[in-house]
């Protein structure tokens, strides 16, 4: 397993963490078997909002003796109203559900504390500006309840906020190909609603507004957490006819983008989560996701994906890496930025300008031009 540092935190996760929404009404025996696989495997990552007292249960059953082994994140503003998921923002409620949280997860603290889905700008006033939902959090936080607080969102506008504010350590965002070629404004239910995309003769645009959000995670070192990387299998059952896409290449997109620290796709079984598992053994070739040039509007060409295609190098630089530092220092070389750059093995000032990667990127992206970037921003 790979890790990789959660933003500024002290903490390292696993590139594949695991949405558990997908086992949320599964018997206990499938909820440990699943659990314990993901263990086993080095997934330190694990998602839990789901309210409801079972999946708690049975969670908190299978980590029993393995709690130093999970990161977990629970979230505030999650709660049952008569026998069914309710988002709310009643104080006293969502304070109870985290108490019931930690009771059946059988542990005192949660990792990671995530404000539950904020994505209005008036819910965003509620949560952050009037105070007190924001409060709550940092008072679970001081009496040692949660270690760090994140926010969950699905709209570019909130979530761009949170992270520019300084008042969160994680965001928890969907990412994926066909989710980054849609409007930032969106709201949820616009994502499952076929009209939302365009047509089958007409061609998706990469929203730059969208790029622009995970490149300010990597700026403020605000820890990116990549949720619904298959668009809830859309991606993968034929859905997306345009998108012939394997999990593996979801999940490489993902984390390639600026930001990402861990990618957390829902797997309903130990089947599911083993073809996850994959990624680690994957070559380069099983997890390319180039093939997005075929159904991106002709605005993609120039626009690096970070996939790494252009491949290889003759004096090694890894090109994706440099170009995504790059990309996200425009605004600025933080010091985390910094650190990352000077980390890689070989600098863009090594490039011998032979050109052979722009001969193999399907994207059109000027790599010269980019490594030459590279230098006058970090200096070697």
């Amino acid at each position: 397993m790979d890790y990789r540092r959660l933003g500024k935190t002290d903490l390292r996760v696993s590139v594949i963490g695991l949405g558990t929404e997908f086992i949320w009404h599964e018997p206990r025996e499938v909820v440990t078997e699943v659990v314990h696989e993901a263990l086993d495997h080095g997934i330190n990552y694990f998602d839990l909002w789901m309210p409801s007292p079972e999946i708690r249960d049975y969670f908190g059953q299978a980590v029993q003796g393995r709690r130093k082994q999970a990161l977990i994140a629970g979230h505030l503003g999650s709660t049952l109203k008569d026998g069914q998921y309710f988002r709310t923002r009643d104080l006293r409620r969502s304070e109870e559900h985290i108490h019931d949280l930690l009771t059946r997860l059988q542990t005192d603290y949660l990792d990671v504390l995530m404000l539950h889905y904020i994505d209005d700008d008036a819910d965003y006033r509620t949560v952050f500006e009037s105070g007190a939902f924001y409060e709550l959090a940092l008072r679970l936080k001081r009496e040692g309840k949660a270690r760090y607080i994140g926010m969950s969102s699905h709209r570019v506008p909130a979530a761009r906020q949170a992270v520019a504010s300084g008042l969160i350590d994680v965001l928890m965002f969907p990412m994926n190909p066909a989710f980054d070629a849609l409007s930032a404004d969106l709201q949820l239910e616009a994502y499952w609603d076929v009209k939302s995309y365009p047509g089958q003769s007409e061609r998706f645009a990469l929203q730059p507004e969208r790029k622009a959000l995970y490149q300010l995670c990597e700026q403020q070192e605000v820890a990116l957490v990549a949720m619904k990387p298959f668009a809830g299998g859309w991606l993968l059952n034929g859905k997306m006819k345009r998108f012939h896409l394997t999990p593996l290449q979801c999940l490489n997109y993902s984390l390639s983008q600026p930001g990402v620290c861990t990618v957390v796709p829902g797997c309903k079984d130990v089947t599911e989560l083993r073809q996850a598992l994959e990624f680690l053994d994957a070559d380069a070739a099983a997890k390319d996701f180039s093939t997005l040039r075929q159904s991106y509007s002709d605005d993609f060409q120039g626009v690096c994906m970070y996939c790494n295609h252009c491949l290889p190098c003759p004096v090694k630089i890894d090109i994706a890496a440099t170009t995504r530092l790059a990309d996200s220092a425009q605004q600025g070389v933080t010091d985390a930025i910094r650190a990352d750059y000077q980390a890689l093995a070989v600098k863009a000032s090594a490039c011998r300008q032979c050109g052979s990667c722009m001969k193999r990127c399907p994207f059109g992206v000027g790599v010269i031009a980019n490594m030459q970037r590279a230098v006058a921003l970090f200096g070697s």
